[in-house]
């Protein structure tokens, strides 16, 4: 039952992105040891677009691993792998006090290597 919500949640995932403006979002990066990096030129936003290309993804489960693993309650990655591109949700609302961009970088980068 577990495995029917957990793909349930993610064909919602992707078809709520084929839906929005990808090119409305703020860009986000990655490393290759994925260590994710918020644009310090704009506001703090709540989605980000990141570019998976240079990693060389060829299916949505591949890149779904390497992302999925680094997804927690605070932060939600989506694959979009037909715009070979992963989009960021950080939970804004999901922390004791709000923080500011600085706070969320310094937190991804605590993640990295994981």
């Amino acid at each position: 039952m577990k495995k029917i919500s957990t793909i349930t949640m993610l064909f919602i995932s992707v078809l709520g992105l084929s839906q929005s403006d990808l090119s409305t979002y703020p860009v986000a990066t990655v490393t290759t040891d994925y260590c994710v990096q918020l644009d310090t030129n704009v506001p703090l936003a709540e989605f980000y677009k990141i570019d998976i290309t240079p990693f060389g993804f060829t299916t949505f489960a591949d890149a779904h691993a390497q992302f999925g693993r680094i997804s927690n309650n605070l932060l939600t990655y989506t694959v979009d792998i037909d715009n070979q591109c992963v989009i960021l949700q950080v939970h804004l609302d999901r922390t004791e006090v709000p923080h500011d961009l600085a706070w969320w970088n310094d937190y991804l980068n605590s993640l990295c290597g994981l």
